[in-house]
């Protein structure tokens, strides 16, 4: 115990081991970062997405509204819908007068504003946001693994003075 002891007063005054150690866990803290944006990702916009593919809206016939799908709570997601961009090439926006909206102008959804992803892409959709929820399990082992490899090379780090 008092080896251990000596090796952590050894990181408090060592400047080089100091610096190992922030970079070691700045780089370990990145990368649960990046777990959680694409975890919310994945899940809030993979759902939006997933419920107009389950709903079989692919075409102008079988467009649906956001209330069809139970989606008027997704924010984020009608946010981005609204202003011209990446969803809006990958949905196509109905306006309640049965109009095409414009891909390259500002909309405003209503609530009779309907959706569809039309057939050609689809495999963009399945490949980006999968076809299955996101698993929270996931998320978890992910973190956990990125802590555990951080005391790992902590210990590595600390061994090799």
């Amino acid at each position: 115990m008092s080896n251990f002891l000596e090796k952590l007063d050894i990181i408090s005054s060592d400047p080089s081991v100091i610096s190992a150690m922030l970079f070691i866990w700045s780089i370990i803290l990145g990368v649960i970062i990046a777990l959680f944006v694409s975890f919310y990702h994945r899940k809030v916009t993979g759902s939006f997405f997933r419920a107009f593919v389950k709903a079989g809206a692919i075409d102008e016939e079988n467009a649906k509204t956001l209330a069809e799908v139970s989606q008027t709570e997704n924010d984020a997601v009608i946010a981005k819908l609204e202003r011209p961009g990446v969803y809006r090439s990958i949905v196509t926006v109905i306006n309640p007068d049965g109009t095409e909206a414009d891909p390259h102008s500002t909309i405003t959804i209503t609530e009779e504003t309907k959706f569809y992803i039309p057939e050609e892409k689809l495999t963009q959709v399945r490949d980006q946001w999968g076809e299955n929820n996101e698993n929270l399990l996931v998320l978890i082992g992910g973190v956990l693994g990125m802590v555990i490899l951080g005391v790992l090379l902590t210990i590595i780090v600390i061994s090799g003075i």
